[in-house]
């Protein structure tokens, strides 16, 4: 079955996509964002070259021009379809999803992904059968081959990037990109870092090695890896490259709720800010912030949030920073260069760095549970100090909180809970199982 959310669309390819399932996707991202001109990528799974291909023969028939940088991160994408030749842009990618899924995440113009209702009306347009006639004249489709070395040297003319102090330090890093988009970018942007860099999966032949979500329990081998070669720091991504976690100079998988708080230090070295990030957000972020909004779960709620209120950074605790600077994006070459230039202007180690930061113990679980879930009457559970709706519902404490929701990706619901110790934490899951 297909999952179709504010993420865009994703399926198990061989159950739920065909070039006819496709083309009628594509047909209605061209009649709701009037596409002339369309850049796409993929994400290195090895059923994204079939889809590309899909993809480009459903854009040209419907006379569209196609520029097609093949092996890419979403990040590198949103940043290429906000050039002014581009009407939108397509990554092909099922993200975090295991190597069985695959999916089309769908970019507007100014390189942000589709609004929610955006992405309503065109699903709406497929379900209406709307047909969209062959163009007279082909689109044509060409290979765009710089976009690694654009999005690495927007990266690395940020303001709060010292691309030279980092360069001094000579980093030695170990990079795991499961084998994903960013094998070679990620790499590339070491190099121009002074980095020695060791690489882990950096094949980009969609071979998932690990699990592909960046979580700590999936990155034993990164963390042997720091270990074995003396590493600075380890660094690993998601197949899609915008997210990124951290392994510590201990060989320690820090979790991936460190990498915006490490980055909103770096960035709050330089300028004053609040930050933007979800509802399941580790409490980190405000104990070295002056204030964080708290947005909807998912990257279009945390931009849209960034845009009205005009602040210049923002991101979720899954591993993904956007800073306004560059693109709004997550983006994980953003996170890299972050936690880099703060290792540089702290001169200490990421061990030091996160030991002075006030921690919590940090859990996410998830349940198989009938769909018709009524959160509502979960409101009466927790004698809490505080209860929020606006995406599923989360209860808070001073000191700990736990916030229950559908997955926009996967049939499943997620838990979210955080305390100061772990019985607390275990305490509040376990009374939110039992009542369900």
């Amino acid at each position: 079955m297909l999952i179709r959310s504010a993420s865009g669309l994703r399926g198990i390819v061989k159950n739920d996509f065909s070039p006819e399932i496709i083309d009628r996707y594509i047909a209605s991202f061209i009649l709701t964002q009037n596409i002339t001109h369309c850049v796409i990528g993929r994400d290195g799974r090895q059923s994204g070259k079939d889809i590309s291909l899909w993809v480009i023969n459903s854009l040209t028939k419907y006379g569209v021009n196609v520029d097609n940088c093949d092996l890419a991160t979403t990040p590198t994408m949103q940043l290429m379809t906000e050039k002014k030749q581009y009407d939108g842009g397509i990554v092909i990618t099922a993200s975090h999803n295991p190597s069985e899924y695959n999916g089309l995440k769908f970019l507007q113009n100014d390189g942000t992904f589709l609004s929610p209702e955006q992405c309503e009306d065109l699903f709406k347009v497929v379900d209406q059968k709307v047909s969209l006639d062959n163009s007279e004249s082909l689109g044509v489709a060409s290979y765009y081959l710089t976009a690694d070395e654009e999005h690495i040297g927007k990266v690395l003319a940020a303001k709060c990037i010292d691309v030279k102090n980092i360069y001094q330090k000579k980093f030695t890093v170990v990079i795991d990109a499961v084998n994903g988009a960013g094998s070679y970018i990620l790499q590339m942007l070491f190099e121009q870092l002074g980095c020695e860099v060791i690489k882990m999966n950096c094949d980009g032949d969609g071979n998932f090695t690990r699990s592909p979500e960046p979580l700590a329990p999936n990155l034993k081998d990164l963390e042997n890896k720091v270990i074995e070669v003396g590493a600075d720091i380890g660094f690993a991504t998601d197949p899609d490259g915008d997210r990124l976690s951290i392994v510590s100079n201990g060989g320690k998988a820090i979790g991936e709720e460190y990498t915006l708080v490490l980055a909103f230090k770096n960035f709050i070295k330089h300028k004053e800010s609040m930050v933007v990030t979800n509802l399941s957000t580790s409490k980190m972020i405000d104990d070295i912030s002056s204030g964080s909004i708290r947005t909807k779960i998912g990257e279009a709620y945390v931009v849209q949030k960034m845009k009205e209120l005009n602040i210049p950074i923002g991101g979720e605790g899954n591993g993904g920073v956007i800073l306004n600077e560059v693109h709004l994006g997550r983006d994980s070459l953003v996170a890299v260069a972050m936690v880099l230039n703060l290792l540089s202007e702290e001169n200490k180690s990421i061990t030091d760095i996160i030991g002075e930061i006030p921690s919590y113990v940090f859990i996410k679980d998830k349940i198989e549970i009938d769909n018709s879930i009524d959160f509502d009457s979960l409101a009466t559970l927790f004698d809490c100090d505080e209860i929020n709706t606006d995406d599923g519902i989360k209860f808070s404490w001073p000191e700990k909180w736990i916030h229950i929701r559908k997955s926009n990706t996967e049939p499943i619901i997620r838990i979210f809970a955080e305390a100061k110790t772990e019985s607390e934490v275990n305490s509040l899951i376990q009374i939110l199982k039992n009542y369900l």
